[in-house]
């Protein structure tokens, strides 16, 4: 799971900006945690408790510690985190050099221009090829996560259908489930058999889904609704996928 940071002063704007980030990562295929703060303290003290994030957007002026001043502060014991500024001024840009910014935003935040620059980090984080491992009959497999398109289970039988292979092994769809809970790539489960890479999913529909190959799932009543909610998450009633 990609855990994302957003700190903004405004409650409004940084309201605005949760339901950006939430749409374009769904539609870039992330499973995704979004924290909100309204200020670099509140920041500080969420990474302090609950860990480093993945991927900040940080505004760069706001009331008390200003997102320069907060992003130094994390670049004294986290160098891998992605961040992204936003402000309608650029005097701190000498500033912000010191604290490897990825990409500078516009303030307010256009959402093509937030989807283009979340897409290029999504770009990089790919290259770190999270993989899926599983070992059947004495021989190890090994998936990119990204390139799964959906498990399939058939009794004791789980099939790893890839973009170019098929491969089955011994288990339990609930626990292949949940190993993926915590991944970068979004799973969603469609009925007590298939688990489908969203990215792989062409349309929603009330009683099924299309799969990027054309093949219809039927959706089972148990997962109707996350199916639904996902549907209207993507904000229509057909979502094509972006293979």
């Amino acid at each position: 799971m990609i855990r994302i940071g957003i700190c903004e002063d405004l409650e409004e704007e940084l309201k605005r900006e949760k339901i950006m980030v939430q749409e374009i990562m769904q539609e870039l295929g992330c499973n995704v945690q979004i924290v909100c703060c309204l200020s670099g303290e509140e920041l500080l003290c969420e990474i302090e408790s609950r860990g480093d994030f993945d991927i900040l957007l940080l505004d760069i002026q706001m009331n008390g510690r200003n997102g320069v001043e907060t992003a130094r502060i994390i670049r004294e014991t986290d160098h891998r985190a992605v961040m992204i500024f936003i402000s309608m001024y650029d005097q701190y840009c000498k500033d912000i050099i010191s604290v490897q910014p990825f990409a500078f935003v516009d303030k307010p935040v256009a959402r093509e221009e937030l989807k283009s620059t979340l897409a290029k980090v999504m770009e990089i984080w790919d290259r770190r090829e999270e993989i899926f491992e599983f070992t059947f009959r004495k021989k190890k497999y090994c998936f990119l996560l990204r390139e799964i398109c959906y498990f399939e289970s058939d009794k004791r039988e789980v099939s790893v259908h890839g973009r170019d292979r098929v491969v089955s092994y011994y288990a339990k769809l609930d626990v292949v489930e949940k190993s993926l809970e915590n991944s970068s790539v979004m799973f969603l489960r469609i009925n007590k058999s298939f688990l489908a890479n969203i990215l792989y999913i062409s349309e929603y529909h009330y009683d099924h889904v299309v799969l990027y190959n054309g093949s219809e799932i039927t959706i089972g009543s148990k997962y109707r609704e996350a199916v639904r909610n996902m549907c209207i998450e993507n904000s229509s009633e057909t979502y094509k996928a972006g293979v």
